[in-house]
């Protein structure tokens, strides 16, 4: 019944939500909106931002306690995010553009009959997506999965702009159930009691950031995470020879997953190296078919196209820091630099940990690519961008370390402060109308200060308990 009301209430609180920022009837046909024009650039429109984002979070909290304890039904976890999931739906994609870029690119290839990977839709000004579009002179950024995937909803939806948007708003939101699915199943098999495996399933699948970003925007980036996820499903099940290509078709959707893919063939070979040479030739095989049909040489190679772009990272920071000292061009070359030296050693030492020590427990492996996600998005990324948080969250949700869940669940915070930074305080002139270190760091920390604070906090209460009981014994 506790549970039931919690359901309850966050479902009201979505309401609001997709009451305040609606897809109709008139907010989808304006291009390039975002929350700031819809809500107004002002602090009543600020603040009940933050109260919404604190609403979902604290009633977040109290469910992950009530599942722990054994207060809610598996059918009753997964039914309430539907209905999230569904509410989302009818949500404008206020905080992100990205899916009319998708639905562009996909109406490349089903109805203009170009490769996405080398035309762009500004070659054809008179479809009417274009206005829509953040950056219309760049082909797809993506994965050849994804711009098939494209193909067909174009097909489907016959360029209906609103069939085309719930489209794949409806395929996010499959993807994110079906992750949290396989996220229990992992769960169950590397231990843990079965609320335990509830409260995993349960901290992925009612993420409020997870649920905005992967169907209120409908980034891709959960169904890439599907793929990582059922890789390492696979793994624990002892499926070997199926878990890169299942990371393959992740990373044929979008390609950061790839950088687990060290850490997960490492883990293979030294469980059975029969299965890691199958599996590795099953992956590139089906990369070259997949990719065969767009093929036109390197240039069909995108997805690291946007390097050169700094925001809301420590890269950002780096670079903002470095310029007066250093120029424009040696400051952006150097914080680049670092931001990539710092992920090498981070992808280094999970590598070593493994290598050293030989085969390690899933649970071992599971934290290692966490961290390496992390990474990924928190440092090899210099424009970071809150939908990349669904990397980590989807590695640290399995994990039977509670520690790692607040973490996880403070990191996604950061990704809706972030938020605030830069569509409320920029705007209405808390910072400088042009980019300053001030607006970064802010951001920055806006998005790594909720979970630094709460693992101090919670070690802090970890040393408490023990010193107590050290004292109790004496």
């Amino acid at each position: 019944m506790r549970f039931a009301a919690v359901g309850l209430a966050t479902a009201l609180v979505y309401a609001v939500l997709v009451v305040w920022v609606p897809l109709l009837p008139g907010n989808l046909y304006v291009p390039l909106l975002d929350l700031g024009k819809i809500t107004g650039y002002t602090w009543p429109a600020a603040f009940t931002f933050l109260a919404i984002v604190a609403a979902l979070y604290v009633l977040y909290a109290l469910g992950y306690v009530l599942v722990r304890n054994g207060h809610a039904a598996t059918a009753a976890i997964f039914a309430t995010a539907t209905v999230f999931a569904i509410e989302l739906i009818g949500a404008y994609p206020a905080t992100a553009v990205d899916v009319f870029g998708y639905i562009a690119h996909g109406r490349l290839l089903a109805i203009h009959g170009v490769n996405p990977f080398t035309v762009a839709p500004a070659a054809y000004p008179t479809d009417t997506i274009l206005p829509f579009l953040a950056f219309p002179t760049e082909p797809s950024q993506y994965g050849p999965l994804w711009v098939l995937l494209g193909d067909a909803l174009a097909l489907l939806s016959r360029t209906n702009l609103l069939t085309e948007i719930l489209a794949y708003k409806v395929t996010a939101a499959v993807a994110h159930v079906a992750s949290a699915a396989l996220i229990m199943g992992i769960r169950s098999h590397i231990g843990g009691t079965p609320c335990q495996a509830k409260a995993s399933a349960y901290l992925f699948l009612w993420n409020p950031l997870l649920l905005w970003e992967m169907v209120g925007n409908a980034h891709n980036d959960g169904l890439m995470m599907l793929g990582g996820v059922a890789a390492l499903w696979l793994l624990t099940h002892s499926k070997y020879v199926l878990v890169l290509p299942a990371l393959a078709l992740g990373a044929l959707v979008k390609l950061p997953v790839i950088v687990l893919a060290p850490l997960i063939g490492l883990t293979l070979w030294q469980r059975k190296k029969s299965a890691a040479i199958e599996g590795f030739w099953l992956a590139l095989i089906l990369a070259v078919v997949v990719y065969r049909p767009f093929w036109e040489g390197t240039n069909t190679l995108t997805a690291l196209r946007r390097t050169d772009l700094f925001t809301a990272s420590l890269g950002s920071v780096l670079r903002l820091s470095l310029s007066p000292q250093l120029g424009s061009d040696t400051a952006t070359s150097l914080a680049r630099a670092i931001s990539l030296g710092a992920f090498g050693i981070v992808l280094g030492m999970t590598l070593l940990r493994v290598l050293r020590r030989g085969p390690r427990p899933l649970r071992e492996v599971d934290t290692l690519g966490y961290l390496t996600m992390l990474a990924a998005a928190l440092l090899a990324t210099t424009w970071f961008q809150a939908w990349y948080l669904v990397w980590p969250l989807a590695l640290a949700a399995p994990l039977p370390d509670g520690r790692r869940h607040l973490e996880a669940a403070l990191l996604s915070l950061g990704g809706f402060l972030q938020y605030f930074v830069f569509i409320y305080l920029w705007v209405i002139g808390v910072f400088p109308p042009i980019e300053s270190l001030a607006l970064q760091l802010a951001a920055f920390l806006g998005i790594v200060g909720p979970p630094v604070l709460g693992v101090v906090l919670w070690r802090y209460a970890a040393l408490t308990t023990h010193t107590k009981e050290v004292v109790g014994a004496d």
